[in-house]
């Protein structure tokens, strides 16, 4: 049972600009996450983050929109979309921040001018990021913006295929957007949710996440005969707890249930897992036990965030095309130096890339507010 079809992809992240840059680097260890400063009263903070990698960094607003605007532009053009088909086609944006970073450029820069500057008024509404990038790439379809913290681009890509599929449009172009911003980073930093050592999901020593940043765009379209394509999915809304997921794992499992049943699908018919894996407490101690309650024999499980930082909004397209882009090398994920033998939550990670035929993948995300989606793709 195929569904949307995934035609042309675009991202940057810390690893890279382009694909094949973030690829090779999921063939290395992963980096180490550098430092990015907050000035808060007269005190100032210091968060692991890892970046994109591009510079000047002090420049937020023309970084933002240059990232963003070069990934929709990199997945048309991969997928070889006309003028005219562009014109049409859907857009979708998954994130949890929006474009809150450039208003915080923007305040910053009319105060340091003497202005009498009003925050997230004059400049920030929900729609604007999308108009955007619809305007700079002449994307004339039905438009969407998501926010659902960090399933909102997986729900995104969930929501484009049914437009696929019932037929009011021919393709849908799916973008998951996070750049660095200080009400997220001054958030988890209060929270004490950052881990200055890097990410270690699943790991005896895992201590909390890093913050991530990304611009990832994918278009999909109707079936094809080779390639990836979605399979199925589910969406299901946790109210155990605002920042984690039940700890029994009964949630998480039912979400990864649903997906399977969408896609008509057994757990023993998975070829390998990617994690949600924040290297949080709870939210690895609920993964964990989730996947237990489905899995009868554990699938090859990888994590993807030691390499990037946790993108929130962004990480279901940009680890979607990660993940896509190393089975396409026939290749698993690997974590060197992550998790190498089962912790006390009972996982462990591959620490070499796993030679992997094409088969049917399950990825996970599992977001603040309760909301868990769960994708299961294949290349078979």
């Amino acid at each position: 049972m195929k569904r949307s079809a995934f035609l042309g992809a675009g991202v940057h992240t810390a690893l890279g600009a382009g694909l094949a840059q973030n690829i090779e680097a999921l063939f290395a260890a992963p980096p180490k996450a550098g430092e990015a400063a907050l000035q808060v009263g007269a005190e100032n903070v210091r968060v692991p983050a890892l970046l994109l990698a591009e510079r000047p960094l002090d420049d937020i607003e023309a970084r933002f929109w240059r990232a963003a605007e070069a990934v929709v532009g990199h997945a048309i053009a991969a997928a070889g979309l006309t003028q005219d088909e562009v014109r049409q086609a859907a857009f979708l944006i998954g994130t949890s921040s929006l474009d809150i970073a450039v208003s915080e450029a923007i305040y910053q820069r009319e105060l340091s001018e003497g202005a009498d500057a009003h925050p997230l008024t004059s400049n920030s509404t929900m729609g604007r990021l999308a108009q955007r990038l619809r305007q700079a790439h002449g994307i004339g379809g039905p438009e969407y913006t998501i926010c659902t913290a960090c399933t909102a681009s997986a729900n995104a890509l969930l929501y484009a295929d049914q437009l696929v599929q019932s037929g009011r449009v021919r393709h849908a172009i799916v973008v998951g957007v996070e750049i660095f911003n200080q009400i997220t980073a001054l958030g988890f930093h209060g929270l004490e949710l950052l881990a200055k050592d890097g990410m270690k999901p699943f790991d005896s020593a895992r201590g909390g996440l890093t913050l991530g940043e990304s611009c990832a765009a994918l278009v999909i379209g109707q079936a094809r005969t080779e390639g990836f394509h979605l399979r199925g999915g589910a969406n299901l809304c946790d109210i155990h707890g605002i920042s984690a997921a039940n700890p029994d794992g009964s949630t998480v499992a039912d979400v990864i249930r649903l997906a399977l049943a969408d896609a008509q699908l057994a757990p023993d018919q998975i070829d390998g897992v990617k994690a949600h894996g924040t290297a949080s407490l709870m939210n690895d101690e609920a993964e964990a036990a989730g996947m237990a309650l489905v899995f009868e024999t554990a699938p090859p499980i990888c994590a993807l965030k030691p390499f990037i930082g946790h993108t929130f909004g962004a990480c279901g397209v940009t680890e979607l095309i990660l993940f896509c882009g190393m089975i396409e090398r026939g290749y698993f994920p690997a974590t060197p130096g992550v998790c190498a033998e089962p912790s006390d939550l009972g996982v462990r990670l591959e620490q070499k890339p796993l030679p992997i035929r094409p088969g049917v993948f399950q990825l996970n995300f599992f977001g603040f507010g309760g909301n868990n989606t769960s994708l299961v793709i294949a290349n078979g």
